[in-house]
């Protein structure tokens, strides 16, 4: 195959993965003391949910985004773009939490600092995002992108606020860079369908301020939602634009879907990832990061970045080897990206 060049990411490398992962509660014991329902674990397949206790998200995001420039090599003032992707409250209204990332992580030098709100797929869009602004600029260096997420009653019930989904709580970072890095971006494709934005939404009116006193009852949207549209046509149209989605980032690369080594796919229940990811491309679990996401849980944004890390760190990929991480968030959106691994990452010290 003739590669298309991408040119949003052409001499684009991953330098540097840090994550924050809080102690992890094992499901069986959130089982045993009521939290969870025993048939949903039992659906799931889940093994354990990492849950914060008094750590903010913003510093947990400047506590991954120090590890991840600790092993990018990379120096505070290369980083001109500074890109934070969250799902959650991040600990204070009307405050730009990617200023405070910007000035704990990195100093007081100049840099472009905002923040992505793009559900599940944050890390990737701001993957995409980043790769276009580096490429457009011929002084930019490096950009780091954050995530951080932290779910809290009253506000979400963490056991009980999704159908197939259990939020998790850590920060994940990664700094990109046009000099070097472990890994080599060869392309990134986003896919949008937002006829399906109402799986989100349901029937929920909009409101002038949330309401504090009432969880976020995600489970009661999605079912009302799938009133009025059969889970197969969700299903279909789902798959369709992962299919396309996947499809591009491939051909921009260059290269088909079994020369793909693995696969870093969303912290999903286990029926939910079959259903939705694994069953639309006919790949099998063992060649995806399943296996460790089921003992992290649902990171929010930051699924992808720290399980691209996971797999470095733990030698699970060789040099050479492709990989393809997968996002998907809400609205409908989807991100692909495809890297290559040119080199062993350093390894630093993470929280």
């Amino acid at each position: 195959m003739t590669r298309s060049e991408d040119l949003k990411t052409a001499g684009l490398y991953i330098a540097g993965i840090g994550t924050y992962l809080p102690p992890a509660t094992k499901v069986e014991d959130a089982v045993a003391d009521g939290r969870f329902d025993p048939q949903e674990a039992e659906d799931m397949q889940l093994e354990s949910i990492c849950e914060a206790t008094d750590e903010a998200p913003p510093d947990m995001a400047v506590s991954a985004a120090r590890g991840a420039l600790e092993r990018s090599g990379h120096r505070h003032e290369d980083v001109s773009l500074i890109l934070h992707a969250s799902v959650y409250f991040q600990g204070l209204e009307l405050y730009p939490t990617a200023s405070y990332i910007h000035r704990e992580a990195l100093g007081t030098h100049s840099a472009l600092a905002f923040e992505i709100k793009h559900a599940s797929n944050g890390c990737m869009t701001a993957l995409d995002v980043a790769a276009r602004c580096l490429a457009s600029s011929e002084d930019a260096v490096a950009a780091l992108v954050t995530t951080a997420d932290k779910v809290s009653p009253p506000a979400i019930d963490r056991w009980n606020s999704d159908i197939g989904i259990v939020p998790a709580d850590g920060a994940a970072a990664m700094v990109l860079s046009k000099k070097s890095g472990f890994a080599r971006v060869l392309s990134t494709a986003t896919v949008s369908d937002p006829t399906l934005e109402r799986l989100h939404r349901g029937d929920a009116p909009f409101t002038p301020h949330p309401d504090p006193t009432t969880p976020t009852d995600l489970r009661l949207r999605k079912l009302q939602y799938l009133g009025d549209v059969e889970l197969d046509e969700f299903t279909r149209r789902f798959r369709a634009g992962l299919r396309t989605c996947v499809d591009e980032a491939l051909a921009d690369a260059g290269i088909e879907l079994h020369d793909v080594a693995r696969f870093v796919v969303p912290h999903f229940g286990r029926i939910v990832l079959q259903r939705e990811c694994l069953l639309a491309l006919g790949i099998d679990e063992a060649r995806t990061t399943w296996s460790w996401g089921r003992t992290i849980g649902h990171l929010g944004a930051g699924d992808q970045i720290a399980g691209l890390g996971h797999l470095v760190d733990t030698d699970a990929v060789d040099v050479g080897d492709y990989c393809m991480l997968l996002g998907v968030g809400a609205g409908f959106t989807w991100t692909c990206a495809v890297v290559r691994i040119v080199e062993r990452a350093s390894r630093g010290e993470d929280g």
